[in-house]
């Protein structure tokens, strides 16, 4: 009887054990499956105060580019998707390398948040498509009614942002969708948004010096 007790006994405890083993192994291979995905939820919690919101793939130019392929794979590890026109082709590679340098250090194996870096080959092109499709910029006193209200409004409501953006690079009719997201990402950014009229007078100082 003792004997049997004993066993029992024996038995429940090798139960427990294994048990807990497959816990354990369980979430260790949990936390490890879902670790690079953390990783780029913290960087974007992060940054998401600095970066404006990102954009859809198919809003790339050029989307279907192995460049436009390359900045949503590599780019969306920490944050939104940001258009080639965040910047201008000057500003680009510093960009570049500063992100890079990120992505080398997270991509090491003792890294807790493991994040893909890209090769040299892949940030040459990635780097030669971001400066083909940047922002064109302008200095004001070249536009035609620079130092009116809705030139003034332009000048200060854009450059809170970026360098004053060439407004030929847009037809009449895609600028109204272009303001519309700048105002997503001041909004996103804790940028002041200007009132319906100023907006208004920005858009349509956009479209009368837009590309016709």
């Amino acid at each position: 009887m003792k004997s049997n007790r004993r066993l029992l006994k024996i038995a429940m405890t090798l139960l427990t054990i294994g048990a807990a083993g497959q816990l354990v192994m369980h979430s260790s291979m949990a936390q490890k499956n879902h670790m690079p995905m953390m990783g780029g939820m913290m960087m974007g919690g992060m940054m998401e105060k600095r970066m404006p919101q990102g954009i859809n793939p198919d809003q790339l130019p050029a989307a279907g580019s192995e460049g436009a392929k390359l900045l949503d794979r590599y780019c969306t590890q920490c944050h939104g998707l940001p258009g080639p026109g965040l910047h201008t082709a000057s500003e680009w590679p510093t960009v570049v390398a500063r992100m890079n340098r990120r992505m080398q250090m997270m991509s090491r194996k003792h890294m807790m948040m493991h994040i893909e870096a890209p090769g040299n080959n892949e940030l040459e092109i990635l780097i030669d498509y971001l400066k083909k499709n940047a922002q064109r910029t302008i200095e004001l006193n070249k536009l035609g009614g620079a130092d009116t209200p809705a030139g003034r409004a332009f000048k200060k409501t854009c450059s809170q942002c970026h360098a004053l953006p060439d407004p030929a690079q847009h037809r009449p009719n895609e600028w109204p969708a272009v303001i519309q997201r700048m105002q997503k990402n001041m909004s996103s950014m804790g940028k002041p948004l200007p009132d319906q009229t100023t907006m208004d007078q920005i858009l349509g100082f956009l479209q009368r010096h837009s590309a016709k």
